[in-house]
């Protein structure tokens, strides 16, 4: 039985369970026999480690077995020693070797790189600026052998951007790095070498190169040989604040948004934070760029910016670490912007939205997928904000995505976050100010996003003593 690409995407969009890729990579694709069925296949792949789920799929009429399954590991590593060792191996016998795969998650979409392969033996690590090459072999050979391990530096100065690149020969040799390697590296999977576009038009692109990975995400380099570190030094910030605060689509990772804010000449460091209870990304991250103008420049370029197209990035000054000394003033000389290369930045930006409305990968608004008019995007609160009051939600099914639900409580300001029980369809939305909650109540109750009918009700305030227990049960949840 033979199933390529398409195919298997076909399959793992009609998979309900294809988003569980927690851990990474820890999902097969098996291709097999029909007469195989599921305590087959798990007395054959239980012996590489904790199965959580199998899922054997059927014809929906008849319900044929069509000799595809899924097996979700509870390990990263375990599903890569498993995918070496079965991959091409007989079952039963009846039948063509079995064809073992990493499985596709939905997010990454339809389209495949013809280099897939990397996307599983390759590591993003953040690194410090002081590590070199072969430094960074040695740090992470002990995990299997290293096909290459490069510190990426900067084009001009030859100096470190801090962060760098492990290709492993195995599959499993790049799970056992990501699972014990020093968390100070946070080791996530790269995504595969975008293939440089031909036959572009340079009058369409005006000097900036944009390709689109599997998640439908653009890798942009807008005309950065253009933007110059003097014209972000030029660029006034008379708070002196270095660091931002960005939240943006969950599915992103840190790969991907260090490409994005490196974009601006002067980015010292990237932090993206996850959930320390379900090791997921929140969507949230830090950005550090060497001095304040930088930081201005990335926040006007990047607030409200669509990345992944049709979900806006929020870009704010981060301000909690400043200090009346160690804030950092722009020099007289520095309060007037270089105009031509900020407008081409623009232009060239504009462009970009462009190709990728082209393209037709721009996903419809948020006003677009409702029938009232909503205010205008606003800046999150601080996530260490005191709860004037919270929102209780209760939508689907299906649950809206989280990012659709931040971006519809925001528009009324003092939002500090919104969250939804982890397997069910309620959550909370918690609000620095009563105005802001009231308002999202009268707003949004009722109305639909995603396709899912609100609603928003006011949330019964907590005793200190349930607040205490609640923390006490999360604390022992991570422990």
């Amino acid at each position: 039985m033979m199933v390529d690409h398409k195919e298997r995407d076909f399959y793992s969009q009609m998979d309900p369970r294809s988003k569980n890729d927690d851990p990474p990579n820890s999902r097969l694709f098996v291709i097999c026999h029909k007469s195989l069925e599921e305590d087959d296949i798990r007395k054959a792949f239980e012996k590489f480690g904790k199965i959580e789920d199998i899922w054997v799929v059927k014809d929906r009429n008849t319900g044929e077995n069509k000799g595809v399954t899924y097996i979700k590991f509870s390990k990263t590593s375990e599903a890569a020693f498993a995918l070496e060792e079965m991959n091409g191996k007989m079952l039963g016998m009846v039948g063509r070797p079995i064809k073992v795969m990493i499985a596709s998650n939905r997010d990454q979409g339809s389209v495949r790189e013809t280099n897939e392969e990397e996307r599983w033996v390759r590591l993003f690590c953040v690194l410090p600026k002081s590590m070199t090459d072969s430094e960074l072999q040695q740090e992470f050979s002990k995990f299997g052998q290293i096909e290459y391990a490069t510190v990426v530096k900067d084009r001009n100065t030859n100096e470190s951007k801090g962060f760098g690149y492990v290709k492993f020969k195995k599959v499993s040799s790049a799970a056992k790095a990501f699972e014990e390697c020093d968390r100070k590296y946070k080791a996530v999977f790269a995504e595969p070498k975008k293939p440089k576009p031909e036959n572009m038009d340079s009058k369409y692109n005006n000097g900036s190169s944009m390709s689109y990975d599997s998640l439908g995400h653009t890798s942009a380099n807008f005309g950065k040989s253009s933007i110059s570190l003097d014209i972000a030094t030029n660029y006034p910030n008379p708070e002196g604040y270095t660091q931002l605060q960005v939240i943006a689509h969950p599915a992103l990772n840190q790969d991907q948004l260090w490409k994005l804010f490196d974009i601006v000449p002067g980015m010292d460091y990237c932090h993206l934070k996850t959930d320390a209870r379900y090791r997921m990304p929140r969507g949230q991250a830090i950005v550090v760029y060497s001095n304040p103008n930088a930081a201005a420049y990335a926040r006007e370029k990047f607030h409200g910016f669509e990345y992944p197209p049709g979900h806006r990035m929020i870009v704010k000054p981060d301000t909690s670490n400043m200090s009346s000394k160690g804030s950092s003033k722009p020099s007289s000389n520095s309060a007037v912007p270089a105009r031509t290369d900020l407008a081409h930045l623009a232009e060239t930006i504009a462009q970009a939205t462009s190709l990728i409305q082209a393209a037709g990968l721009t996903a419809p608004s948020l006003e677009q997928t409702m029938c009232i008019k909503l205010p205008p995007v606003q800046p999150m609160a601080n996530v260490d904000a005191e709860v004037a009051k919270r929102c209780f939600i209760v939508c689907g099914p299906p649950v809206p995505p989280i990012y659709a639900m931040k971006d519809a409580f925001c528009r009324f300001g003092n939002l500090i976050d919104v969250y939804m029980l982890p397997g069910k369809n309620c959550g909370y939305a918690k609000y620095a100010t009563i105005a802001s909650a009231d308002e999202a109540i009268e707003v949004l109750h009722g109305q639909e996003i995603c396709g899912s009918r609100l609603k928003v009700l006011e949330a019964e305030e907590r005793s200190v003593g349930e607040d205490r227990r609640k923390r006490l049960r999360v604390d022992e949840d991570e422990r």
